[in-house]
């Protein structure tokens, strides 16, 4: 029996999940950078569609990666309302480029090259960073892969980052009211 089994950071096929976990339900996980997991769970919910597993990405290259990323970041060093926190935050823009290429073939190609932690990167600039520059950042976002790539993997790379800006978001400003906050409110009603 594999009840509570994961199949951890690994892109799920069909064929996986059948194998892995039989007649038992699939559930479908997916991490920050959108890769599946597959938990078996013991209930009577029928398997998962195939397309939902086996949809193969789109085609995207490292060398499209290597094109997109420094023309995307030319883009944002040059907003109003994102630049100037991109341009006190980094200081070799070489060295940040090659660790974005890194980061965005370990989300789309699976590369695994990427060891950063996005969340404490992005908590160090936390004081000069507001949510509304997600939405900047993911518009300009999907101006520039509609530029540089065919639809399909402008899209697959839009949907990645929407998925890691909530993420980004929840982990840097969503913060829940302690327990006697929120019981001291009610005992004022």
């Amino acid at each position: 029996m594999e009840q509570g089994y994961w199949l951890r950071r690994s892109r799920a096929s069909l064929a996986k999940a059948q194998a892995a976990i039989s007649a038992e339900a699939r559930l479908i996980h997916f991490d920050l950078a959108g890769r599946y997991s597959v938990q078996a769970a013991n209930c009577d919910t029928p398997p998962i569609a195939e397309a939902a597993v086996t949809d193969s990405p789109p085609d995207i290259t490292e060398a499209q990666l290597e094109v997109l990323i420094p023309r995307f970041y030319e883009r944002v060093r040059d907003d109003a309302l994102i630049g100037p926190v991109f341009g006190n935050a980094i200081a070799d823009w070489d060295l940040h480029l090659d660790k974005l290429v890194a980061f965005w073939s370990s989300v789309m190609l699976t590369s695994g090259r990427y060891k950063g932690n996005p969340v404490a990167a992005h908590s160090k600039q936390l004081s000069a960073i507001t949510p509304p520059m997600f939405d900047r950042w993911l518009d300009l976002w999907a101006e520039v892969t509609s530029e540089v790539l065919l639809p399909a993997a402008a899209d697959a790379l839009q949907s990645k980052a929407t998925r890691i800006a909530e993420s980004l978001k929840l982990a840097l400003f969503f913060r829940l009211e302690p327990l006697s906050t929120i019981t001291d409110l009610h005992r004022q009603d």
